[in-house]
């Protein structure tokens, strides 16, 4: 069963607005197995809008459109779909009720053009729509249904929720129930993570899985088509327990985790306390753990250490180790950790120095060169990293990495 989206309005096509509706919908239908197999968006032109109405018909069953339902000259989604299948408009005597009775419910005077919302086409479904004036529609026609919805997105929400959603599951009662899961992890790079669940993918044919990546972490998204909900749980639950086989500490949660939460969640349980000093990052990384409520229990503070200067005044980083080895460099990364653990009185300290470009960088120290440190009372360790893009990336992948050394840490403790 395909379903198609068609977005009406100049203002989307302009680039005034962002159509945030087709996305919604295209995750509501995914909860029945409605696949969405094509999105389009037309301007306020009533032959273009006809033929856009007509091509869809041959791809899809289901056609769902959002704007166009008000009382202005250019909200012309009725009368085209009239016009596109041959119907009539018929004044539709609950529509016109819910109007009067809207509008006089404000004290707002009803115009000839307000009542231009009450002619739908002949044989539609009116949908009356407490959240506004315009209703919308459902029309069966010739095998396909058509669906007509306000582009106002609270208005399209809420009828897609309680109206449209209710009737497709009466409609297609046959329709498989998908449930998704969220796993994420960090450590490894798309790629990788790719190669080592290949095997994994092609052996699933009944789950549909992606692999997507964000500037926090790489995503497996997990698909699961069943007869009753209960068994789409029980095939994501083996192909979960599947891939924490395969992949172990690179998954860090599921759902709506973060490293920033899964970290605290640690140095909470564990008893211990943080601190942090940042060069390239600049303030990132304290950023990032005191997202999180109640990061107090366990955050000490942080030293932005841009200069050498500050870099040994306030973490002791010896004036010799400076000289000798640059800013930018694994023994002045370990002094950083070693220096802020002791400076906030901490458990553990990590500190990061790096080049994040565009200018600064050498054959030597190239731009994206980063160190970083993890120290407590025991020993510091110190890994080197290559990092690749802009500034502003280059400084976001530095934390990253950095959190996620400290879950590794935490976690084998």
């Amino acid at each position: 069963m395909k379903a198609e989206i068609l977005s009406i309005g100049n203002e989307i096509l302009c680039g005034n607005i962002i159509d945030t509706n087709a996305n919604y919908i295209i995750k509501k239908l995914k909860e029945i197995n409605l696949t969405v197999q094509h999105v389009s968006a037309v301007g306020d032109h009533e032959k273009e809008l006809i033929a856009q109405l007509q091509e869809a018909c041959q791809r899809s069953q289901i056609i769902i459109t959002t704007g166009g339902l008000g009382p202005t000259e250019d909200d012309i989604t009725f009368q085209s779909i009239a016009k596109a299948f041959g119907l009539k408009l018929v004044k539709y005597p609950e529509a016109e009720e819910h109007l009067i009775k809207t509008l006089t419910g404000v004290s707002i005077d009803i115009a000839p053009s307000n009542l231009k919302q009450t002619f739908l086409p002949e044989g539609s479904h009116c949908i009356i729509n407490p959240y506004g004036t315009a209703p919308a529609l459902i029309l069966e026609k010739d095998d396909r249904v058509i669906v007509a919805l306000p582009g106002v997105p609270l208005e399209m929400k809420n009828l897609l929720s309680e109206q449209i959603m209710p009737f497709l599951q009466s409609k297609f009662p046959n329709l498989k129930q998908m449930q998704s899961r969220i796993i994420r992890t960090s450590g490894l790079p798309e790629s990788a993570l790719n190669d080592k669940i290949k095997d994994f993918i092609n052996s699933h044919l009944d789950l549909n899985i992606g692999i997507y990546a964000t500037p926090e972490d790489i995503q497996i998204q997990l698909n699961a088509l069943a007869n009753t909900i209960e068994e789409a749980e029980v095939i994501l639950d083996g192909a979960t327990e599947q891939l924490k086989d395969l992949l172990g500490d690179y998954i860090f949660g599921y759902e709506q985790d973060s490293l920033e939460k899964v970290i605290g969640n640690l140095l909470r349980e564990k008893k211990l306390t943080l601190a942090v000093a940042e060069s390239c990052t600049g303030g990132m990384l304290g950023e990032a753990i005191t997202s999180i409520a109640g990061s107090s229990d366990y955050f000490k503070g942080g030293i932005i250490s841009y200069s050498g200067e500050i870099k040994e005044k306030l973490l002791g980083v010896p004036h010799d180790i400076l000289q000798e080895f640059g800013e930018v460099s694994e023994p002045v990364a370990r002094a950083m950790a070693e220096g802020v653990c002791k400076k906030c009185n901490s458990d553990i300290g990590i500190g990061i120095t790096g080049i994040a470009g565009p200018e600064g960088g050498s054959p030597e120290k190239p731009v994206g060169l980063v160190y970083i440190a993890l120290a407590d009372s025991n020993q510091t360790t110190v890994q080197k990293y290559q990092l690749r893009r802009d500034r502003q990336t280059i400084r976001l992948r530095s934390t990253r990495r950095a959190l996620n050394m400290l879950r590794l840490y935490l976690i084998n403790l």
